[in-house]
């Protein structure tokens, strides 16, 4: 009796899995022989060309790493010194605001308040205002009007023939409140040590100001000049 020969169900996936890998171990097999045959087939002065050219690449990408540190380093260095101009231009801006009053001011200062029975000549008023603003005021004000660099505290006779102080050329009521933005402490230092300007005030004229510490002023901005003949001009001028 013949004996026939048959798979059992699970044999012929695992003959199929067996003959697939072993078809890929002869290509890889193939692959790695041919790549070494190309290899060897090369002679010493292809070779070294070959090592030359990798050399050369790899010097270049240096090369380009280092420009493009380089130029990030410019750009960086660029932003810095944009960022820093910015920053003083707007210190600048400010400055000029604040001398020029262009801007209401808020902070904290002091008052100055000086009644109306009192001896105060305009001169006493302007050495006031200065000794603030070297004392460290930012802005200062007079009965509310913002003081500039161009003005003008003097005095004039009044419609009764009495000499007043003006400002600005209008006649500055009693009483008469000075209020400046700083540090506090200071400012009342700089009015008040032996021998200033309100010791004076009080030794020779009989004048007593009275002077208090603020937590928080609001000073105006300037009363800004009305143009009514300037207008702007625009070029309409063509060029050929």
């Amino acid at each position: 009796m013949k004996r026939f020969f048959y798979f059992r169900k699970w044999q012929m996936p695992l003959i199929i899995v067996f003959f697939i890998f072993g078809y890929l171990l002869a290509a890889q097999y193939e692959t790695n022989t041919a790549l070494n045959n190309s290899l060897a087939s090369q002679s010493l002065a292809d070779l070294g060309t070959l090592v030359v050219d990798l050399n050369d690449k790899k010097d270049s990408t240096q090369e380009e790493l280092l420009q493009a540190q380089k130029d990030l380093a410019a750009i960086q260095e660029k932003t810095s010194l944009g960022l820093s101009l910015s920053a003083t231009m707007e210190n600048q801006i400010k400055t000029l605001k604040l001398l020029t009053g262009a801007q209401a001011t808020e902070g904290p200062g002091i008052t100055v308040n000086i009644t109306g029975d009192s001896n105060l000549m305009y001169y006493d008023l302007i050495d006031l205002v200065n000794e603030l603003f070297a004392t460290g005021a930012e802005s200062v004000a007079i009965n509310d009007t913002r003081i500039k660099t161009n003005t003008v505290i003097s005095e004039a006779q009044n419609a009764q023939q009495e000499m007043v102080i003006t400002l600005d050329g209008k006649e500055l009521l009693s009483p008469i409140i000075i209020k400046a933005i700083g540090d506090g402490a200071t400012l009342e230092k700089g009015l008040t040590y032996p021998g200033g300007i309100i010791n004076n005030l009080n030794i020779f004229y009989q004048v007593y100001p009275v002077i208090k510490i603020e937590p928080f002023i609001k000073i105006p901005a300037a009363v800004q000049p009305d143009f009514q003949f300037v207008k702007s001009y625009k070029d309409t001028s063509t060029t050929t």
